[in-house]
């Protein structure tokens, strides 16, 4: 029984050590370096200039109406459920996210084979987007060509409604997570 107290003892020792950065270490400084160099910081993914955003409808170039109001509301969701920043009108923004949907294209992934009729198909959207700082005039993000797809199941009672939603989704999230900080 001696050894297992002995290696409990050794572990709880080791455990104590650490990596070498305490709250009660004079060496630790604000910033969260030791001895000028860069330690672990609890920081924000978003950046802290930014309080507001101004997110008009987007514009849609595609043939398939109302996506633009999809896209729009999703994105308003996220930014406010998973970003520190608010959704203001333009007149009281700091920034700005304008974008366009440049194509929406429906894919047959497969078919039955004696029917033909589609079991899965997929939905995808793609938008050009920038983001813009309204105070400087700085472009903190643009991407174009910007997609994301949802697969859906026709066979199962899903209609396109479906795809779309979930493709929009996933692409305002997407969108949002592209608007964190850089490293």
């Amino acid at each position: 029984m001696r050894p297992f107290f002995q290696a409990a003892l050794a572990v709880a020792i080791l455990s104590l050590a650490g990596c070498g950065f305490s709250a009660s270490d004079p060496a630790v400084g604000q910033t969260g370096t030791v001895g000028g160099v860069a330690g672990y910081q609890w920081k924000s993914l978003y950046r802290e200039d930014v309080q507001t955003v101004a997110v008009p409808i987007f514009s849609n170039r595609s043939f398939r109406r109302g996506v633009e109001f999809q896209l729009t509301k999703a994105i308003i969701n996220q930014l406010e459920a998973q970003s520190p920043y608010k959704v203001v009108p333009r007149d009281r923004a700091d920034t700005i996210l304008e974008g366009e949907i440049t194509d929406i294209f429906i894919h047959t992934y497969s078919s039955d084979p004696s029917t033909g009729v589609p079991q899965d198909q997929i939905y995808t959207v793609r938008v050009n987007f920038t983001w813009k700082d309204l105070r400087t005039g700085k472009i903190l993000a643009d991407r174009r060509r910007f997609d994301q797809t949802a697969t859906y199941y026709p066979t199962l009672g899903e209609g396109r409604f479906i795809g779309s939603q979930e493709s929009v989704e996933r692409l305002a999230l997407a969108i949002v997570q592209e608007m964190q900080a850089d490293w």
